[in-house]
């Protein structure tokens, strides 16, 4: 028995080794499959701006949008994640984010909306699709004089490892 739990130790302290075999761990990590897209970009509407949209408030349901919008800002603000211009790509820092939440027109209630940008992988034989998040754009509401939605303005974007 006392061998068993051996071999379990050394294949868990190999499989924690970088390819140097140093412990620790891997930045590149092995995604299974073929590439089908690398990289693909496209929104995600995460608050219905139409409660009468049955469809799409069923899909939300499950969704904890505040939870979501909060790691986001939370990442940022922890300097766990770098926030971006949409707009000219530069760094932003993290008194520009405050600012931006400081704005009458951005609340984290008015986030409607994410932008991903993704690479897409699908192994046929193990029936296995995966998905890689390079980068997320955070999008809040922009409403007219008479509180219709007008559209989604972008405010920043994080990238991933």
């Amino acid at each position: 028995m006392k061998a068993l739990y051996f071999i379990a130790l050394i294949s868990i302290i190999i499989s924690c080794s970088g390819p140097s075999g140093k412990s620790g761990v891997v930045k590149e990590m092995s995604i299974p499959g073929d590439m089908l897209a690398d990289t693909i970009s496209y929104p995600v509407v995460i608050k219905n701006p139409d409660p009468s949209d049955t469809w799409t408030e069923k899909c939300l349901q499950p969704l904890d949008r505040k939870k979501l919008v909060d790691a986001v800002f939370n990442a940022v603000y922890s300097n766990g994640a770098q926030a971006y211009s949409y707009f000219d790509n530069k760094p932003l820092s993290i008194s520009d984010i405050k600012k931006l939440e400081n704005e009458d027109e951005f609340s984290r209630d008015k986030v409607g909306k994410l932008q991903f940008w993704e690479s897409w992988y699908f192994d046929e034989k193990q029936q296995i699709f995966t998905k890689k998040v390079h980068k997320i754009l955070v999008a809040y509401e922009v409403f007219t004089d008479d509180g219709v939605l007008r559209n989604y303005k972008a405010a920043f974007y994080i990238k991933l490892n």
